[in-house]
């Protein structure tokens, strides 16, 4: 598994645009469901075009975002699991819809799981096996993982996200599921997690979500995290969600070439120590 072909001098400096549901709530939030196949497609041929160049991976979805990845020069991952989740009376579910052979023959190089996890859910164990079943495919088509966990209802038992993100991490190491990259929230509430996390996963490498939270923010954390040890970033939304926010193809475009692109150059350097 060839994990290294996503980094630029040892840091995973990734766009993260696998978004389906989500992006149409962005462009259209009042009417997402009025959002065309052709508007989307357009839309992220837009912002492919201006980060591909400075990223050293994508994350892309197999739906829309690959078919706008059109001069395809850096590895990307493609998704596997079903947009959103299932919720069920056990906590949320995730659904896996695509096999990673599949994948691999649209060219992807690697695969992504995001898993909606509350360590103190009803379906922990069955979610735990939807990441087992993921990361054995993911293997045996040769490809590795990266393994995001998005943490929720922590505020009902009132701990921290930051408690919330260290506990699911311990889960994992201790069931044996060692993917080969995790994508991990900012542990809010416990700045010195960072380090406990690195030093739990030993030579697994971590590396920081954005979680659509503000640029600020995510930027700001970025930095607490490399110098805690973290590996880098899978940006997404914090850094083009207001795309939705201007109409016209110009509107669009400048916002992502005068906003957007130097905030992933700002977090670049950030991630290189530069």
């Amino acid at each position: 598994m060839n994990k290294v072909i996503f980094t630029q001098s040892d840091k995973y400096l990734m766009l993260a645009f696998d978004h389906r549901q989500g992006f149409n709530k962005i462009l259209n939030p009042a009417h997402p469901e009025l959002v065309s196949a052709d508007e989307a497609l357009i839309a992220k041929e837009l912002v492919i075009g201006v980060f591909a160049s400075e990223c050293s991976g994508l994350l892309l979805d197999p739906e829309v975002g690959l078919p706008a990845y059109q001069n395809r020069t850096k590895p990307y991952l493609l998704c596997l699991e079903k947009s959103g989740y299932t919720n069920t009376d056990q906590g949320r579910l995730t659904i896996l819809e695509y096999k990673s052979a599949e994948l691999k023959k649209l060219g992807a190089s690697g695969t992504k799981l995001l898993i909606y996890f509350n360590p103190e859910a009803d379906n922990v164990k069955e979610q735990m096996n939807v990441v087992r079943e993921a990361l054995a495919d993911s293997h045996a088509s040769g490809l590795p993982l990266f393994f995001e966990i998005v943490t929720y209802g922590y505020q009902e038992v009132g701990a921290t996200r930051g408690e919330w993100v260290e506990r699911s991490v311990d889960m994992f190491l201790k069931a044996g599921i060692l993917p080969d990259v995790f994508k991990i929230e900012y542990p809010e509430g416990d700045d010195s997690a960072c380090a406990r996390i690195t030093e739990k996963l030993g030579t697994i490498p971590w590396i920081l979500l954005t979680g659509g939270g503000s640029y600020d923010v995510f930027r700001d954390n970025l930095k607490k995290a490399m110098t805690a040890g973290c590996k880098g970033f899978l940006a997404g939304r914090a850094i083009w969600q207001e795309i939705g926010d201007y109409k016209t193809i110009d509107e669009k475009q400048n916002f992502l070439y005068n906003i957007a692109k130097p905030r992933f150059v700002e977090i670049k350097k950030i991630a290189l120590g530069l």
